[in-house]
């Protein structure tokens, strides 16, 4: 489960942010690190290092007691800065949106606690994508006497490229108080032109100083945790307290890390608590085309002030949605799997002013933008959670669409004006497959038929290029080379993958056809059908399972086999999508069963971690590529949810187990998570806050099939939050 301490290395926290927002991370030993909020995807920023978490230095919490007489001041992280004492131990939950610490220190007699979060509400785009982050704080006495303590919120101005120009604001309002992080004057081009605020709720049970303004680095050239300066913490350690200056006088020279702080003073009585609610919001409108956020707020002060006013509403029905997931009869792993799973809805997605929107594929090391392959499994998490954003991403794709009828891959690196073929400059034989389908889900789930009549032509022109990828005229498409999602992985002829989901696609098109009255193309998608599920069976069925691919007469494959036997984890893709979308079956439902039964035989046995991709009818694995001698979590996840539709579900579970569990425990980075990691160590290998793992979701719609409960959950989503119509 993703719960650790901080003797841990555990190498990602819970993203806090919002949807498009840009995030950061609160860490298992109490610092806040990588922020991306600054329009800085691909680059976080972090003072830590592959073998160190340092945090992001001058972001820091303390804590302040005087028990009979007795003084003690530490910060509120393991981490040690320069001379400054840190606690002992922090055990920490993480729940996505919210993140639980307890601090541990014999030295402090006061029980402490941080809940953090960043509303999450299926259905409200606005309320989920707000740039807002609150941190609060609950100090329990649990002794007999009186004891007087205070809370250190600690910060850094970042704004802007350069140091020079920044400035703090203090603003003491009726119900809050806050420190404004801003910068003079800003260059045009600098995307980390903004501001950010940090704000503490006001109460008759505390008082609040602060330090408006100090530098961090008392040395020139030198800014590291060995000689950083917290000035603030030296004050406050002596009282409490700050001397509530402020001079709002701007940075005029390089070496200078400017921070502010706020200290909170209260007297707790014996077997008394209190709660010190904490916002930080930050506004940093140089995005592409800018956030959508900055329709709702013009600086981060207006963003401290919307939570504030609505707060709340907000947390309720935050709680509710996790609660509800909670409540839900179905394995502890699976429950937090759900959950955590959620947190790339922070940490990789962009969604502009103009309200275009997408999953950046992996913001660090692949930062294209909605690519179609992998949303194929994504999306069914943001097509039953938000179906705004799913219809709007996917007339995007849409509006991709080539003269000849192709979808293309992905909307751009980094942009979503400039789409792109694919990544290896093949032309990709899944995805045209893969947009019918979830178009036919989307109007499926949503029941929007002006969303179906304004894509229908699209999917017309998009299966005709797929027929006309059939060379040899068998009813499936034929792959030339790693013109799929595995794109170091070369096969031909008709593979199982590509044809299967062809498969699925044909039957949802039959479908659409029927919707659209269309019989012409109802009859020639059930022609196609025919004739392709016969030779799919016919070329591809090997007695246990369907073979990786068959093309006796390939011209492109020099030094490769013609015929490649290997069982596959992703066989029967379109049977799973088919399931989904209660299509029926694409194949026979008893070669389906056996083949499933073959995979948890072959691939599911061949690692500890999860199913390898490709394994030889021998047990040997398929070592010809990175591809098919690993484990795709994702790919992972839409088996186990097929192998549950076809009643499989103890093998599939206890699976799923083993791969939370490495996730978990073995590598600890649950919040930054691969495409690919390996089948003989369980390391990741390719990928950073991956989205085709969202695929998890596709589980919860398998069990629903034998659990009511579960079945009355998703449907609360249809009739809240699906019923939609596009804008």
């Amino acid at each position: 489960m993703a719960n650790f301490d901080s003797t841990q290395f555990v190498k990602s926290g819970v993203p806090l942010g919002g949807i498009g927002a840009g995030k950061l991370e609160i860490m298992p030993s109490g610092v806040l690190d990588n922020f991306t909020i600054l329009n800085n995807f691909q680059k976080p920023l972090t003072n830590s290092t592959e073998n160190e978490i340092i945090g992001l230095l001058g972001y820091h919490f303390g804590i302040y007691c005087r028990d009979n007489k007795k003084k003690t001041a530490k910060l509120l992280q393991t981490v040690k800065i320069s001379q400054y004492p840190a606690i002992e131990n922090i055990k920490y939950k993480g729940e996505f949106p919210f993140v639980y610490l307890d601090y541990e220190d014999k030295d402090i007699p006061l029980e402490i606690s941080l809940e953090a979060y960043s509303p999450f509400i299926p259905g409200e785009e606005k309320n989920s994508c707000l740039p807002v982050t609150e941190l609060q704080f609950k100090i329990n006495n649990p002794t007999s006497r009186y004891i007087e303590a205070a809370l250190l919120v600690n910060v850094r101005n970042i704004i802007g490229e350069w140091c020079v120009g920044r400035f703090n604001q203090v603003i003491d309002e009726a119900d809050l108080i806050s420190l404004n992080m801003l910068l003079k004057k800003h260059s045009p081009m600098d995307q980390a032109q903004g501001n950010m605020s940090i704000a503490v709720v006001k109460s008759d049970k505390y008082a609040v100083s602060y330090l408006g303004e100090y530098n961090l680095m008392p040395k020139p050239f030198a800014f590291n945790k060995e000689e950083m300066r917290l000035e603030a913490f030296e004050l406050f350690s002596q009282e409490g307290e700050l001397p509530n200056i402020n001079s709002e006088i701007p940075v005029s020279s390089e070496s200078v890390e400017l921070a502010g702080a706020f200290s909170v003073k209260f007297k707790l009585k014996p077997k008394s608590r209190i709660k010190i609610p904490v916002i930080l919001a930050w506004n940093f409108p140089l995005c592409l085309d800018g956030h959508v956020y900055s329709n709702y707020f013009k600086s981060s002060r207006e963003a401290v002030h919307y939570f504030y006013n609505n707060k709340k509403e907000l947390s309720e029905k935050t709680d509710a949605f996790v609660g509800q997931l909670k409540q839900l009869n179905i394995p502890e792993w699976l429950r937090d799997a759900l959950l955590n799973n959620l947190y790339t809805f922070f940490s990789s997605t962009i969604w502009t002013k103009r309200m275009s929107f997408a999953f950046l594929e992996g913001p660090q090391v692949c930062p294209l933008t909605g690519t179609l392959d992998v949303r194929f499994y994504s999306s069914v998490a943001l097509a039953l959670l938000f179906p705004q954003l799913e219809l709007k991403e996917l007339m995007e794709f849409a509006q991709t669409q080539r003269a000849d009828g192709y979808i293309m891959h992905d909307l751009g690196r980094m942009r979503l004006d400039l789409a792109s073929v694919s990544t290896n400059r093949f032309y990709w034989k899944d995805l045209n497959s893969k947009f019918i389908l979830m178009v036919y889900r989307d109007y499926l789930w949503t029941k929007d038929l002006e969303f179906l009549k304004k894509l229908y032509p699209f999917i017309k022109k998009a299966f005709y290029w797929l027929v006309e990828t059939d060379k040899n005229k068998d009813g499936l498409p034929d792959n030339e080379g790693a013109d799929h999602t595995f794109d170091l992985w070369y096969c031909y002829g008709a593979s199982s993958y590509t044809s299967s989901i062809f498969l699925a696609a044909l039957l949802s098109l039959i479908k659409i056809g029927q919707i659209m009255e269309d019989k012409d193309t109802e009859q020639v998608a059930a022609e196609y059908f025919k004739k392709g599920k016969k030779n799919f069976e016919k070329k591809l069925w090997q007695k246990t399972h369907f073979i990786e691919y068959n093309n006796r007469n390939n011209r492109s494959s020099k030094g490769l086999p013609k015929i490649s036997i290997a069982c596959t984890v992703a066989q029967l893709t379109g049977q799973w999508y088919a399931h989904l979308l209660d299509l029926g079956y694409i194949v026979s439902k008893e070669k389906v069963k056996k083949a499933i039964h073959t995979i948890l035989e072959l691939n599911a046995k061949d690692s500890p971690y999860g199913l390898t991709n490709s394994v030889y009818p021998d047990g040997e694995r398929d070592n010809s590529c990175l591809h098919s001698a690993n484990i795709w979590v994702g790919i992972n996840y839409s088996f186990l949810s097929l192998a549950i539709y076809e009643g499989f579900s103890k093998e599939a579970q206890e699976i799923g187990k083993r791969i939370w569990s490495n996730i978990c425990e073995k590598e600890k980075n649950v919040w930054n998570q691969p495409d690919i990691y390996s089948s003989s160590k369980g390391d990741y290998l390719f990928g950073d806050h991956y989205m085709r793992n969202l695929a998890i979701w596709a589980i919860l719609f398998a069990l629903s099939k034998k659990d009511k409960n579960i079945e009355n959950f998703l449907n609360k989503f249809k009739k809240e939050v699906l019923q939609v119509k596009t804008k």
